[in-house]
């Protein structure tokens, strides 16, 4: 019985290597070359198309689902780059809107300066004065005193006493103030509606002239008043009055007074008589609250 047991494996190992094993892949390949070559003849004979077209729509939506995950893989893998990209551009855009905002606030003041220029150019034409122009820059925020600061001061030629003059909108280029203190770069100048504010001016009616006194009158809840006018002379509300150039000769508080005669100043609006003078209550040309540039009058010419 231990014999015959023994002698059945001995008998299957022998079945199993009747083949040599170096043969087997010699097998397959054949059998894989005779496989291919009959479905290449009935491919062209038209036998298999039906089951490739449905093979093909089974496999289509895979295909596509293939296609959409590795899409994605490659997007997820260029976002970053993508995104720095991005954030640069933003970046660069941001600069280049700096610059262009920078180019127009430029452009303002280069056509606001050209402004005040050609505004300044006519007054000259018109008058015999040598004009300095100069922004303002501060107001005094003392409710005692009418003060405004100017962006130009000793090194550009400004000296105390000089005659101050602006231009608005329909107004003739009128006094606003005179300079009451000046540094390097910048001066004080008290305007003509200050109560401590006092210039010669002259009133002209129908071809007659007469000397007086402005004296501002902010503080008492007026303007200007022109005063110590002779009861002879008619004056009405509309005449208009300008320097008379005698602010340095009366010795009134601007000792070292510069101004010059013919600077208009306002208009006559109200008359009243006061012992032997005229008092006249005038409307300035223009408001010295109101300008943002003014001209400094550096000297007269002959």
């Amino acid at each position: 019985m231990r014999d015959f047991l023994d002698e059945r494996p001995i008998k299957l190992r022998r079945e199993r290597s009747a083949m040599p094993a170096s043969g087997r892949p010699f097998v397959l390949a054949l059998g894989l070359c005779l496989l291919a070559a009959l479905l290449v003849f009935l491919d062209r004979q038209g036998l298999i198309t039906p089951a490739r077209q449905t093979l093909q729509q089974m496999i289509a939506p895979v295909a596509q689902r293939l296609t959409a995950l590795r899409d994605g893989a490659g997007d997820l893998a260029t976002a970053p780059r993508g995104a720095a990209a991005l954030e640069a551009r933003i970046a660069a855009l941001e600069r280049e809107n700096g610059a262009l905002r920078n180019q127009l606030i430029r452009l303002e003041q280069a056509r606001v300066e050209n402004e005040f220029l050609r505004q300044q150019l006519a007054i000259q034409r018109a008058q015999p004065w040598t004009l300095l122009g100069a922004e303002v820059t501060v107001r005094s925020p003392d409710a005692g005193r009418r003060v405004l600061t100017i962006a130009r001061g000793s090194r550009e030629g400004v000296r105390p006493g000089m005659a101050v003059i602006g231009q608005l909108p329909g107004t003739p280029a009128a006094l606003v103030g005179i300079v009451e203190a000046a540094g390097p770069h910048a001066a004080e100048v008290l305007l003509i509606t200050d109560i401590a504010s006092q210039v010669s001016g002259r009133v002209m009616h129908q071809g007659r002239a007469e000397v007086g006194l402005v004296q501002g009158q902010w503080q008492r809840g007026s303007r200007l008043q022109l005063g110590q006018i002779a009861r002879s002379l008619p004056i009405a509300p509309g005449d208009p009055v300008v320097t008379a150039g005698l602010t340095a000769a009366l010795n009134l508080p601007f000792d070292l007074a510069a101004i010059p005669a013919d600077i208009p100043i306002g208009s006559v609006e109200q008359v009243r008589v006061a012992e032997q003078y005229q008092l006249a209550e005038l409307r300035p040309y223009v408001d010295p609250d109101q300008v943002r540039y003014v001209w400094v009058i550096l000297s007269q010419d002959d």
